[in-house]
Formats: C-alpha cells, structure tokens, sequence
C-alpha cells in the first residue's frame, strides 16, 4: 500500500482539517483541509500553505497559531518517523453568552474590594495581625477572580472584534525588564528567578497594557509550573520581520494529553474560584499575539523537564495615537503594579496582597 493511500485510509473520514508533509513536500490533505485552504496543495512545498515558523520548526510536538486560507486556526503538530503532522482547528469562542455574568461579579467584587480596604484600616488601628492575614487573603481572592474575568473580557473583545486596540511606539526592553524587575521582587520568598536577555532599547508599535498582559500572562505560567529552586529564561529577538518573546522554564513540562488542546482548555472547564485550573491565559497570549500580526507556538520538552513558549510580535503595525507615547511615567508604574497584582494572582503568596502594599 503507499503512503498517500495509507493517510487517506487514516484521515479522510475525520472532520478535523489534518495536512501530513515528509522533506517538506504535502503528500496528503483531507478534504476539510482543502476546504479551509481554499484549495489543494497536495504534493507542493509545505511553504505554500504553512507559515516558515511551523514547517522549519523542528521540535517532535508543539502547538501554534497560524492563518490558514483565511482563518485563523490552532495548529497541532506531531512527528512520527518522517512524517509531520498537522492537525488544525478554527472555532468561534463561546464567551459571549457569560458577559452578563461578569459585569454583575464585576459589581459585587467591587464592594467585596471596599470592604477589604475598611477592615484593614480597622485592623491596623486595633494592631489585629491575625484579621490582616485574613485581608490579604480576601485581597488575593479578589485579585484571582479578576484575572478570571479580565482575560475572559480580553477573548470576548477579541472574538467580536471590539477589544480597544491602541498601539503606539514603546520600548519593549524597558516594558519587559520593569515587568520583570517587579515580579523578582514579589517571588523572591518562592526561590524561582526570572532572568532577562535583551538588547537594549528594542522599540516597537505595539498595544502596552496587551503585551504586559500577553507577558505576565506566560510568566504566570511558568512560574506556575516551577519547582524550588527554579529558573525561567526571557528573552527578546529582533529578527527582520518579527520580535520574538521567548519564556523558557524547566518546570513540570505540559503532559502529551493537556497539549492537543493547551489553547483552549478553557473550553472544557469554567471555575472563577480557581482561575489557574480555566485554561485561558495561553488562549489570551494567542489572541494578543495574533492581534500583533504575529502568533504563539508551545514546545514541551517532556515531564520535568519545561517548557519553552515563544511570541512573534509584527514590526509591521501601524501607531493609531503616536502622541500617546508622551504619557506620564507615573501613572505607567502604578497600572504596572496593579497588573502585576492582577495577572499573577494564582502563584503569588497571600503577603503580597497587603493593602500597603497595593498602595
């Protein structure tokens, strides 16, 4: 039997659009790839249809983001043997139907935020240090709710398209090494550190609020799946057409099973109390990423051994409003600190959530 009869015996009944390349050249599509697609590309260079990111990357499994036709599409890919292995799906987010939800939590967290506040002055005049542990714990739960609810508010504006988009020139280096700065300080007691390698003074035309997101975003991540004594690795790299962001831990690894679908496992599980178990702060990298004209690929080395998420962000985004570049420092380290507070709310410990120290 040949190889092309044996793929089509294995793929052609799938509803899932799956190409399979080998010395990049396409020997097989099914029928729903050449439907997105738009049309077969069946024995030409892998080139044509996937992005050079993809078909020159060459890890045995990653997870990525790429347009194929013209939709956007989470790209699986496996090697075995010679083969490589493109599974892709393209679904719309089904987010929407939970905004209502949300703006209501929105409302009863800011009164449960007040609240917190009002005890602490109280504790802190009566010198109660057991009922100002409890304020950093209600302060934290706070904290992780939001989180919850704002990359939750970032797919919904992403999906349709309303998500307010203003990028403007930054120095990404700064942006990063502020960022990260910050967070050594917070997980200082959890003995995991950040190290960052840049050149100095890389500028892009990028959304600043976003990309702190899309950044703390993967440092939660790590940080998440660090052991003691661990290390995550940020870099950035200028190439000719794209900033790469690369994060590199040596936690846990992803397991095979969790990374079919690491982009969207927020699909399958919604638990506002547990924000670290909803799956969605990759699926907001992506968006992010993607909104950049860039996209997001996932490598696991194995169990414990780490993982390793590298960011493409365009140079080619045009500034919407140049002259928001000339906004005051002072107010960019207090939104600093608050995202922060915010985006690492499911690894950060409970005295991070000190009213003094939000203030």
């Amino acid at each position: 039997m040949s190889d092309t009869a044996l793929l089509a015996g294995a793929f052609s009944m799938l509803d899932q659009p799956v190409v399979v390349s080998r010395r990049g050249k396409i020997l097989f599509m099914n029928s729903e790839a050449i439907s997105l697609a738009g049309k077969d590309y069946t024995s030409k260079p892998l080139d044509l249809l996937m992005p050079s990111y993809i078909s020159n990357n060459q890890a045995q499994q990653f997870m990525t983001t790429a347009f194929i036709g013209s939709k956007s599409c989470i790209v699986k890919v496996s090697v075995v043997e010679n083969f490589k292995i493109f599974a892709m799906s393209c679904h719309d987010s089904a987010i929407g139907e939970f905004s209502a939800v949300f703006s209501s939590l929105r409302s009863s967290m800011s009164n449960i935020k007040f609240s917190s506040a009002c005890i602490s002055v109280l504790a802190e005049s009566d010198g109660n240090e057991k009922l100002l542990e409890y304020v950093c714990s209600l302060n934290r739960s706070y904290y992780r709710i939001k989180r919850t609810l704002d990359n939750y508010s970032t797919l919904y504006g992403l999906t349709d398209k309303t998500l307010p988009f203003s990028p403007e020139p930054i120095d990404i280096t700064e942006l990063c090494r502020d960022t990260i700065s910050t967070v050594n300080t917070l997980i200082a007691r959890q003995e995991v550190r950040i190290n960052f390698n840049s050149e100095p003074h890389i500028r892009i035309i990028a959304d600043r609020e976003l990309i702190q997101q899309l950044l703390l975003n993967l440092i939660s991540n790590s940080i998440n799946h660090s052991h003691r004594n661990g290390r995550i690795s940020i870099s950035l790299l200028r190439t000719d057409a794209n900033l790469i962001i690369s994060v590199d831990d040596d936690g846990s690894g992803i397991p095979p099973d969790e990374l079919a679908r690491v982009f969207d496992r927020y699909r399958y599980s919604i638990n506002l109390s547990t924000p670290q178990s909803a799956g969605i702060g990759l699926a907001v990298v992506r968006g992010i990423a993607e909104l950049h004209k860039g996209a997001l690929i996932v490598e696991s080395r194995g169990e414990d051994m780490g993982t390793s998420a590298r960011v493409m962000l365009s140079f080619d985004v045009q500034p919407i409003t140049p002259a928001s570049f000339s906004a005051p420092i002072s107010d960019y380290k207090e939104i600093t600190i608050q995202r922060i507070l915010t985006n690492l709310a499911d690894c950060l410990t409970v005295d991070c959530y000190s009213e003094a120290l939000e203030d």
